[in-house]
């Protein structure tokens, strides 16, 4: 907490409880050298966090996602539970975390995509709003899907959208559309196996499809006084997804 991208509204009857005429996100996001940015300010993301005494509490982190298909990427975050930016960069991935002054850099899969699922399988980490970086964004975002429903028009990050909601075996999930420009606007998650039922949301605020990007943006360089240190460090002993 999102290009080459298929994921919008579509006809499909097996998917949808109702039809919806078939659209489809700009041409331009398909293309495997495609330049995007969603730059800050990307908009609020907020999840739940459930104790195991006290009240309920949602919890706000701001992300910014700059992309270069196939292989460079940077992510800043910053907000109540992270401080973070990592770069990718033709397979060579940095976290850093701000607070800590410390930073983690090793080698991993060549592409963003098979990154993505490198640090998924390898450290458990599900990265916020990877499944709108992915380059089959439909194909990824289908994938268990037991049914879904078309739910109309809906305002989002001041936009009308289409808004569709889908289950799956242990998450509800919804997304709105921007009706005019065909890009994800907001993404809400419900997950329904977990303790108390937390929920996940982003607004996405602001999209940038020609970025021009600045000289060494995608090149690390370690703050003065930075401490290399592994990346299960850096992470922490369990790193929540969200």
């Amino acid at each position: 907490m999102l290009v080459d991208v298929r994921l919008t509204v579509r006809d499909n009857d097996d998917l949808l409880a109702t039809k919806i005429p078939a659209q489809r996100l700009p041409e331009p996001l398909w293309s495997p050298e495609t330049r995007f940015a969603v730059r800050l300010p990307l908009g609020r993301n907020a999840f739940d966090e459930i104790p195991d005494v006290g009240p309920r509490r949602e919890l706000v982190n701001v992300r910014s996602v700059v992309m270069e298909r196939p292989n460079r990427a940077v992510a800043d975050v910053v907000g109540e539970t992270r401080n973070r930016t990592v770069w990718f960069d033709r397979g060579r991935l940095t976290v850093l975390d701000k607070e800590q002054n410390a930073y983690a850099s090793l080698e991993a899969p060549p592409t963003v995509d098979a990154m993505l699922d490198w640090v998924a399988e390898e450290y458990g980490i599900e990265v916020p709003l990877s499944d709108l970086l992915f380059s089959d964004v439909y194909s990824v975002l289908m994938e268990g899907v037991i049914r879904g429903e078309y739910l109309g028009f809906q305002k989002a990050a001041g936009a009308s959208c289409h808004h569709l909601a889908f289950e799956q075996e242990t998450i509800d999930w919804q997304i709105w559309i921007d009706a005019e420009s065909r890009l994800p606007r907001k993404l809400a998650i419900a997950y329904k196996t977990e303790p108390g039922e937390p929920r996940y949301e982003v607004v996405i605020t602001k999209w940038n499809l020609s970025p021009t990007f600045p000289e060494g943006l995608f090149d690390f360089e370690p703050p003065e006084g930075a401490e290399k240190i592994e990346l299960a460090r850096v992470l922490g002993e369990k790193e929540e997804s969200r």
